[in-house]
């Protein structure tokens, strides 16, 4: 029983900042009506007020009482380790893809399959973005999370600065090589310092990154299955990216997989650098500091076969003890469908996987118009794009592999090391790690 714990202590604390956990109440399913129902978020202050908000309409017509638990993000992992040990965890709470994969393997979370099979009980699986529910199923088939919200990456893009480098703007619809380009020809345009393309994330030079550009490009992916992996392959046009991403970031135009990218978007809403590699979310951090010039958010690049774009979503999971589905379910499903419209009119942080709980998101941000109105255009290109890459491996394997990564991957991409030579381990280092699992 010690080891079981430990184990689990230590599943829980390597999802990092979004850990999940689970309650020890029975397996009994209750009436709904007159129900309470816990939640737990790892979100803002804003965020969590529009939630609470929004859940009062829904207790108020389906007589369910819903309680959010505290749970600061700066100590989310240890909040929900201290509550899965006392068996005190909530009826739903955030997590991660991998969380909700390394846990669902350890048997702590409850199996929502039947419940998304039946478009009676609240969901239509048919409405989640393309992409989002395979990241939450199972390899036996069984989905242990209901994804929520959904992150989209792509470029920023400084308008004024692409200007006074006489190159057009990004569209949906532009390459690989025209992003390199642009970055080449914006570097030093318009009195900018440094690289024309900066990362806030790593993501655009990783492995999985490159497994993208390979697919677009005709090649193989790195890993044959997104998750139950069992081989580890490096095309010819995975090779090539890697090859040209490794040139950029050599002749300074574009920053490497280890960039310290604490300042990048102070960097970028200052007017210091032309482009910048992140997330959509970012667009709530550029807009105050950013005001004074016209940026916009290009898509992640297609290739020269394929447009392949990413997909990452968090999502709601409760404890494989949960006490009452029917009444914990109804309150997942209106937060996907109506409370989400809510929340994210009011505080539009990320696009929802389940796409009828977009619209409120979308429509704060297309009736802003301008910078904001490129975020929603290019979230929703990407959300129903049908070729997705996920952004994170999700086999148990994969921490480990962020060692390989460390010293094989990086330094071949920052031009430290020879690029054939540093994928070549990378792949030997992570198949032997898949290897090890069989």
């Amino acid at each position: 029983m010690k080891r079981r714990t430990l184990a689990l202590v230590a599943t829980v604390a390597a999802a990092g900042l979004t850990l999940v956990g689970c309650s020890s109440t029975s397996g009994q399913t209750d009436s709904s009506k007159g129900a309470s129902v816990s939640y737990m978020t790892w979100e803002s202050t804003d965020t969590n007020a529009a939630l609470d908000a929004t859940f009062k309409k829904f207790t108020k017509s389906d007589d369910i009482t819903m309680t959010r638990q505290d749970a600061p993000n700066t100590d989310y992992a240890q909040k929900l380790a201290s509550l899965l040990l006392a068996k005190k965890a909530p009826d739903f709470f955030w997590c991660s893809t991998t969380q909700e994969q390394n846990l669902a393997a350890e048997g702590l979370l409850f199996d929502w399959t039947s419940y998304l099979k039946d478009k009676s009980k609240g969901l239509d699986k048919s409405s989640f973005a393309p992409g989002a529910l395979d990241l939450f199923t199972s390899t036996d088939g069984k989905i242990y999370g209901i994804p929520t919200l959904a992150n989209t990456y792509g470029v920023f893009y400084n308008a004024a600065v692409f200007k006074s480098a006489g190159v057009p703007l990004p569209t949906q619809d532009w390459t690989y090589d025209e992003m390199l380009a642009d970055a080449k020809a914006v570097t030093g345009a318009a009195g900018t310092q440094g690289p024309g393309l900066v990362t806030q994330w790593p993501l655009l030079e990783s492995p999985l990154g490159l497994s993208a550009y390979s697919v677009a490009n005709g090649g193989k992916p790195l890993l044959d299955k997104d998750l139950g992996a069992k081989k580890v392959t490096a095309s010819p046009q995975l090779i090539s990216g890697a090859e040209k991403y490794a040139a950029a970031v050599k002749a300074g135009y574009l920053t490497g997989p280890t960039f310290d990218s604490t300042n990048s978007v102070a960097v970028f809403s200052n007017g210091g650098t032309g482009m910048m590699f992140g997330g959509q979310w970012l667009a709530q951090l550029i807009k105050p500091t950013g005001a004074g010039f016209d940026w916009g958010f290009a898509p992640w690049p297609a290739g020269t076969k394929e447009n392949v774009q990413p997909i990452e979503a968090n999502g709601v999971c409760s404890p494989a003890s949960l006490k009452n589905p029917d009444a914990t379910y109804k309150a997942i499903a209106y937060m996907e469908a109506t409370g989400f419209n809510d929340v994210m009119a009011k505080v539009p942080v990320a696009p929802i996987a389940y796409t009828p709980g977009s619209v409120g998101y979308f429509k704060n941000l297309q009736s802003q118009g301008g910078a904001l109105g490129t975020i929603a255009a290019t979230a929703k290109f990407e959300l129903a794009a049908k070729n997705k890459f996920v952004t994170q491996m999700l086999d148990p394997w994969a921490t480990k592999a962020g060692d390989v990564v460390t010293a094989s991957w990086n330094p071949a991409l920052s031009g430290t090391a020879d690029v054939s030579s540093g994928i070549s381990k990378t792949v030997k280092g992570i198949q032997s790690l898949i290897d090890s699992q069989h």
